[in-house]
């Protein structure tokens, strides 16, 4: 401790030594015989702004405002008495240097004592800062996640995918009456798919208590012309039936329905107990006329689904490593050329795994309807974000090619090279 007191102290005194001769020199006025580089250093100047206004970098309002100054303080600088003798300045008080002197080093010595530490200038080690590990840090819970969305689609609202995640979230937190108005916002961006009103007329039915013969009921008849042999459809229009008292419109639905559950055998016999309830309520007759007259559904044959994958290879350009970190969030997705903005297939990396290759396929659609599958070209994206969030903002690196035939077995390259 004390040899760095004594040091302070040492560097304290040769400061004094060679700026207080420095504040007691006499000064004496500037002479007006510099008016020529005066003039010189303002053309200097005035060139510089006009370079600064055709590039863009100022506006022709502060340019105007600064060549204005410029003008004035030429002015001033050519109005002096010309070939005017220095004539000395006033003499300094001779003692404010001194004082001046002295008193920062003793404010610098009062503020160190206060912020400062001692310890560490003797060499004394002081303990390090305990960052808590991961799993000692606060988890962001399912609340916290919803008000973080809340607020990017408040700020971002075209952003049907955004919508449709928020949707599913409220009605896992039965908060049904957000996730409809979410469900609503999700309808009037994408148009009327059949997916997205099923899980609207769900969620209206919620509000009512499941009713599915209120607000629900036109939804669910909707869906029915789009979607009639869905199992969630036919599910939902008998039950909106049975609930209504017409039993015999609900077990026509039902036995259509019964088939398509064979392998599903929880599901069936849930289905099994609500036809029971309703045949209770008909005769024979009338039960035998309905399964005869219900069609026949063969369940030995399936139909093998139509899938479909496109290969693609994302890189870096160079040229741009120095724009992005490592941790940045890369998202590869396919679009449709033309209808509904959200993804057909997406994938979440990081530029640390760049260069990559992703398969992008129906299994990754995020609405059934909604699948590569179901779309003759597409355009496929990748996207370095900062933000982390999905879509593409000023300032994110890109790439992009389209239209890209889906059926086609060429593989695609990326090169992100593009400034949004």
């Amino acid at each position: 401790m004390t040899s760095f007191i004594v040091s302070a102290v040492a560097l304290v005194l040769m400061a004094i030594f060679f700026i207080v001769p420095t504040l007691r020199k006499k000064n004496y006025a500037f002479s007006d015989e510099y008016d020529d580089l005066n003039i010189d250093i303002a053309k200097d100047r005035l060139q510089e702004l006009k370079v600064q206004l055709e590039s863009g970098e100022i506006n022709e309002q502060v340019y105007q405002q600064m060549h204005d100054e410029l003008e004035s303080t030429l002015a001033l600088d050519l109005s002096n008495e010309p070939e005017q003798e220095p004539a000395p300045i006033k003499e300094k008080n001779t003692i404010s240097p001194v004082v001046i002197a002295l008193i920062i080093p003793l404010m610098g010595a009062g503020i160190y004592y206060q912020l400062g530490d001692f310890e560490a200038a003797t060499g004394t080690r002081v303990a390090a800062t305990q960052i808590p590990a991961a799993e000692d840090r606060q988890q962001m819970t399912i609340e916290d996640a919803v008000v973080k969305l809340e607020q990017r689609l408040a700020e971002q609202p075209e952003n049907p995918e955004g919508w449709f995640m928020l949707a599913k979230t409220y009605m896992t937190m039965n908060q049904y009456h957000k996730a409809v108005a979410a469900y609503e916002k999700v309808i009037s961006q994408v148009g009327e798919e059949p997916d997205v009103l099923l899980r609207y007329a769900d969620a209206l039915a919620m509000t009512e208590g499941g009713n599915l013969t209120g607000v629900a009921k036109p939804v669910v008849d909707k869906i029915m012309t789009l979607m009639p042999d869905n199992p969630t459809v036919l599910w939902m229009a008998g039950t909106a039936e049975s609930q209504l008292g017409n039993h015999a419109k609900a077990l026509t639905y039902w036995y259509r329905l019964r088939p398509m559950l064979a392998e599903e055998a929880g599901s069936l016999a849930q289905l099994d107990v609500l036809i029971k309830g309703s045949e209770s309520q008909l005769n024979s007759t009338e039960i035998a006329g309905l399964k005869q007259a219900a069609p026949v559904i063969e369940t030995t044959t399936v139909e093998a689904a139509v899938t479909a994958e496109i290969v693609v290879t994302v890189e870096l350009d160079p040229a741009f490593k120095d724009k992005v970190l490592a941790t940045d969030t890369v998202f590869i997705f396919a679009k449709a050329m033309q209808g509904p903005p959200m993804p057909l297939a997406a994938v979440k990396q990081t530029v640390s795994s760049l260069p990559i290759t992703v398969s992008l396929n129906d299994a990754m659609a995020m609405m059934p309807q909604m699948k590569l599958s179901s779309f003759e070209q597409v355009k496929i994206s990748a996207v370095i974000s900062k933000s982390g969030q999905p879509g593409t903002q000023a300032g994110d690196l890109f790439a992009e090619v389209s239209p890209v035939n889906v059926k086609s077995s060429e593989k695609i390259k990326l090169i992100i090279n593009q400034v949004k």
